[in-house]
């Protein structure tokens, strides 16, 4: 198998997923990483394994001179970084959300076509054996025409969010918010399983816990949100509603609800898919089996590598023979979650629907 030469920049994520997925995969060689501004070079070293650990991010590119840069550092920048790794030739893996607004990413599909390189957003669980069960269910009309869809989900952060610092995620000038890191997601799964785009939209975003005081009594103002709703409809006629709560001390997980005129699909906690067709009851449907987790990996990987690992074989791919008809996602998908994001942000600011 080829190996695909990588460069990560962002020492956060990017160390703890990213890297660790990476290196384990046979398409792929970690060269390098580099630091934004966290700072503990050899503190990465370690965590890592990788000995080109840079705290300049331009100066990994121009040295290390990767096949592949992925980008994993706070939305705001993304545009540039992206930027730069295509004007050296490179394939690039953007984390989600793509970038600050949509101006900025559909200035990235541009500099991708005039790079003529591959990129990728990393919205990894398509590739959960559940979520590609209910795409598989709706493209085989398994329900009839889709009437509407209930996705929503909580996190027991309640703790996190009373105890320490959010850095940039609470940040809404830097790009932070759930809406971005967990809404993102959200969005996408809705566009890609329904092949639909989203015509109408209205939204509230929430900032349940606005202030963190340390032990020193240093104080984290929060602008962003740690909490959304919002609601709207397709150009088909489908009508959606979508949630998430982060200040939650007790949660049941994740719940997607998909209404047919011939029967519904319903998807609890991304493990568990049933399927009633009229009025028969629900049963539930085999699912494909995930790759197994390497006994020595440990939180955050595990929850990850089902989705991650099976994303990098269709990555490696889609590297080695410059062809992205997969489910991988494209700028394109980047783009369209991005508008939708903006709109729901602006729909919150303004109090009323928007047409997208």
């Amino acid at each position: 198998m080829d190996k695909i030469r990588v460069a990560i920049i962002g020492t956060g994520f990017g160390a703890k997923v990213h890297a660790p997925l990476m290196s384990r995969h046979p398409g792929f060689h970690v060269t390098s990483i580099a630091s934004v501004n966290r700072g503990r070079l050899n503190e990465i070293t370690n965590e890592t394994g990788i000995k080109s650990v840079y705290d300049d991010w331009k100066e990994m590119l121009v040295r290390e001179k990767p096949d592949l840069v992925s980008v994993t550092s706070a939305p705001t920048l993304h545009h540039d970084m992206v930027s730069e790794a295509f004007k050296l030739g490179c394939h690039v893996l953007c984390e989600k959300p793509m970038a600050f607004d949509a101006t900025e990413a559909q200035n990235m599909i541009h500099m991708r076509d005039e790079a003529m390189r591959l990129g990728v957003i990393n919205f990894e669980w398509r590739f959960l054996p559940a979520r590609q069960k209910v795409k598989e269910l709706l493209d085989q009309g398994q329900i009839g025409k889709i009437q509407h869809i209930n996705y929503s989900g909580a996190s027991p952060g309640y703790r996190n969010l009373t105890s320490s610092k959010r850095g940039w995620l609470g940040s809404k000038a830097e790009g932070g918010g759930m809406l971005g890191a967990i809404g993102s997601h959200m969005v996408d799964a809705l566009l890609w399983w329904t092949k639909d785009q989203i015509a109408t939209v209205q939204g509230q975003l929430m900032t349940h816990v606005p202030t963190f005081v340390a032990d020193s009594g240093e104080t984290e103002n929060r602008d962003a949100d740690d909490g959304f709703h919002f609601f709207g409809s397709f150009h088909s006629g489908t009508t959606f509603t979508s949630s998430f709560v982060t200040a939650a001390h007790h949660s049941s997980g994740w719940r997607l609800e998909v209404i047919g005129t011939e029967g519904t699909i319903l998807m609890t906690n991304d493990q568990k898919v049933e399927v009633g067709m009229g009025s028969a009851p629900m049963k539930e449907v085999p699912l494909s089996s995930s790759p197994a987790v390497p006994e020595d990996f440990g939180t955050p990987i595990k929850r990850y590598y089902a989705a991650f690992y099976p994303m990098l074989d269709h990555l490696h791919d889609a590297t080695v023979r410059f062809n992205q008809k997969s489910d991988l996602a494209s700028f394109e998908d980047g783009y369209r979650v991005q508008l939708v994001l903006d709109a729901v942000r602006k729909s919150s600011e303004e109090g009323r629907r928007l047409d997208i």
